[in-house]
């Protein structure tokens, strides 16, 4: 059965055909040497992922990574109920640690490295919680801007992965992926002594498992707009709801958003407000901003970086007037370090420039459009463009199909990517310069060789690292 079953693991590895809400457990062979992941359904049994432990342990990086990977394929669960007993399990890690917990629509990646790069300007050690990677897998977990080692990485998923076997054993509620990787954080952190740990929601915020969490110095919330509506709801103010529910006992710190939305962040007992900042001087290599009579230089281009680096310098105010020793030196110095890789991501290569950007809403593609249209307004562009079905292609490629001279379709590699023959067809409505590939590499070679001098790489963070690569290898 055993060899029947790996064989079957690796025709199903991709997840297709899968059943998404069937119960599992787990199948041990004789020798107690290898576990697989079961799916049941009916009287058959089919193994979902096959790895290897050794006392409770999985034994290297690729098997630990593959773990995750393959309890990911179940989907998400939100939910605080089962996130808090695998975490009371492993001892409640997160009761050391003092946390910075960000939720929005967009920005939240750029706040926390605004933020992060202040606190260690200021001498703070600081972890840093973020989902998902672009680069790698290692950097949803950062020590002082430092990805955690490989070593790690194997080390604490076998730790949450032995715990989440036993819960199995037990007949209990068992952790979704992203559960699993935060309480791997929760015991990273903690092993190293974080004086800061900055959370990025993964979904929403009132049952997403950051929230779990009980002490918070402070709630930072970015732009709030349309995305995930099927799960956080149909309108801004439910959106809002969602996102709302991170702040528990603790000031909020955001900007001012239209009304629906702060209809929602105005009942915060402690709110603080960030004023408007002031754009003094942009250009592709950077920008500078005034904020509060102060001036501080940027390396991250977009003009809404403006606001999400004015939430972290409020955010770091704030904290210099609980009594944390964090100078306006310290913040000065921070801002201009940061550097968020994937957002508005400028390489030069040749005689052509690539820029890397998410932009996979409707509001990411309009700051997106908004940078094109200024800073890159007399340069023809081409579009590597690709994005998951269950998201809003035509509001994104409402905002940027105009900018366009030229797009490459492709289907981002992800069970969820869209066709490449269906965004191809959605594209050729905005330019007949418009042609796809079957691979990212391909696309970009395509776009390098041709007319356009700057490449635009967009529609879906799952793109961008291995568009990176690619790039490296021109």
């Amino acid at each position: 059965m055993i060899a029947e079953s790996v064989e079957f693991a690796r025709k199903v590895s991709s997840g297709r055909g899968v059943p998404t809400n069937e119960k599992y457990h787990y199948l041990r062979c004789n020798t107690h040497s290898h576990f697989g992941l079961v799916i049941s359904f009916g009287r058959n049994y089919c193994v979902f992922l096959w790895g290897t432990f050794l006392g409770g342990s999985l034994l290297i990086y690729s098997q630990a990574v593959e773990y995750i990977s393959g309890v990911e394929k179940f989907g998400i669960k939100l939910g605080l109920d089962t996130v808090k007993t695998l975490l009371a399990r492993l001892g409640n890690p997160q009761k050391s640690l003092k946390f910075l917990h960000i939720a929005g629509t967009n920005g939240k990646g750029s706040v926390s490295c605004f933020l992060t790069n202040i606190l260690l300007a200021s001498g703070y050690s600081v972890g840093t919680f973020n989902s998902p990677s672009v680069f790698g897998y290692n950097e949803r977990y950062l020590f002082d801007n430092k990805p955690m080692s490989d070593d790690d990485v194997a080390k604490y998923i076998s730790v949450v992965a032995n715990e989440r076997e036993k819960m199995a054993q037990e007949g209990l509620d068992l952790p979704s992926a992203f559960e699993l990787e935060f309480a791997v954080a929760m015991l990273y952190f903690k092993d190293k002594g974080c004086d800061f740990a900055v959370l990025e929601c993964g979904l929403g915020g009132r049952l997403d498992a950051t929230n779990s969490i009980e002490r918070k110095e402070l709630a930072i919330i970015t732009s709030i707009s349309y995305d995930h509506t099927a799960i956080l709801g149909d309108t801004l103010s439910k959106i809002a709801n969602e996102k709302f529910a991170i702040v528990k006992d603790c000031p909020l710190i955001t900007y001012r958003q239209c009304d629906e939305v702060m209809n929602i962040l105005g009942k915060a007992d402690d709110l603080i407000l960030c004023d408007a900042p002031t754009l003094l001087t942009s250009n592709a290599d950077g920008q500078t901003m005034l904020y509060k009579g102060e001036t501080y230089c940027l390396k991250q281009l977009g003009k809404y970086q403006l606001v999400n680096c004015s939430l972290a310098i409020e955010s770091a105010l704030y904290l210099s007037s609980k009594g944390y020793d964090i100078t306006l030196d310290n913040i000065k110095t921070g801002v201009a370090q940061a550097v968020w890789k994937g957002r508005l991501q400028k390489i030069s290569k040749g005689n052509k420039v690539f820029l890397l950007d998410g932009a996979h809403n409707e509001d990411g593609a309009k700051v997106l459009a908004q940078e094109l249209a200024t800073t890159f307004k007399d340069t023809k562009k081409c579009f590597v463009f690709g994005m998951f079905k269950d998201k809003d292609v035509d509001s994104v490629l409402g905002n940027l199909g105009i900018l366009a001279d030229e797009f490459i379709a492709i289907r981002p590699p992800s069970p969820r990517g869209l066709d490449e023959n269906q965004t191809y067809k959605k594209c050729l409505a905005y330019t007949p310069n418009s042609s796809k590939c079957d691979g990212i590499q391909d696309a970009i070679s395509k776009a390098y060789s041709g007319k356009c001098d700057l490449i635009v790489v967009c529609g879906s963070l799952s793109i961008l690292s291995p568009a990176y690569d690619a790039i490296m290898k021109l």
